[in-house]
């Protein structure tokens, strides 16, 4: 069963939809064939009596119901990525959703055994910002596959995330808008024009050592404040 589209909202579109491994049926699987098999047994001992027949019905009907209770509970169960959001969710009658902002994720890993990677399968495990710690979702198909689809749209989402952060910063260090609260008072013995515009310069080469500058934004913004160093010398 696929992640509703009427719970996304209107910009939101689904990066992948999965659900568990279809290993983890192999209990309620392995109980029905097992069953089976002691029974036709029995039916052979007791030469297909009366008995063995209806409790052997009884028995069965028991472990396909609970055969078909627990296909129902897999296909109920959603891992969804989004562009905007993670989404686990399970319940067949009582649905409960577990949502992580892809902005507040901070890595993703997996684990696979040896039984695994014969099968494609293994647990993936989300570390976020919350207080939570991180999240494992166990038994999950093709798990490097969903990390690499992960990390790939959670880059995205810190980028745009991040970028008004940037963008403020950075027009604050060249004062496209710099509010007064933010501004460190000059010493006295520097020319006031000289002082800001040096002062500046050294905020973009701070923010170029922390990652926020690449070295050709920072050499367009320091040209730009060098000329109007030289323009206000001139005048």
């Amino acid at each position: 069963m696929k992640y509703p589209d009427s719970l996304l909202s209107t910009d939101e579109s689904v990066v992948f939809d999965v659900h568990h491994h279809l290993f983890v049926l192999w209990k309620p699987a392995a109980l029905v064939i097992a069953f089976v098999a002691v029974w036709l047994v029995m039916l052979y001992v007791t030469k297909s009596s009366v008995w063995a027949i209806y409790v052997g019905l009884f028995i069965f009907f028991v472990t396909a119901l609970n055969m078909a209770w627990q296909v129902q509970v897999w296909a109920h169960t959603n891992l969804v990525l989004t562009d905007q959001r993670l989404i686990y969710q399970t319940g067949v009658f009582t649905r409960r959703s577990r949502e992580i902002p892809l902005a507040k994720i901070n890595d993703v890993s997996f684990i696979q055994m040896v039984l695994g990677r014969m099968l494609g399968m293994g647990d993936l495990v989300v570390e976020s910002a919350s207080e939570s710690g991180p999240f494992a979702y166990f038994n999950m198909p093709h798990p490097e596959q969903l990390k690499m689809q992960m990390l790939e749209h959670i880059g995205h989402s810190h980028v745009h995330g991040d970028r008004a952060a940037i963008e403020k910063e950075v027009a604050i260090a060249v004062e496209k808008h710099q509010p007064t609260g933010e501004i460190t008072p000059l010493p006295p013995e520097r020319p006031p024009l000289y002082s800001e515009i040096v002062d500046q310069i050294e905020r973009l080469d701070s923010m170029r050592e922390r990652g926020v500058l690449t070295d050709d934004e920072f050499e367009q913004a320091k040209s730009a404040l060098l000329d109007r160093l030289s323009r206000g010398q001139e005048s």
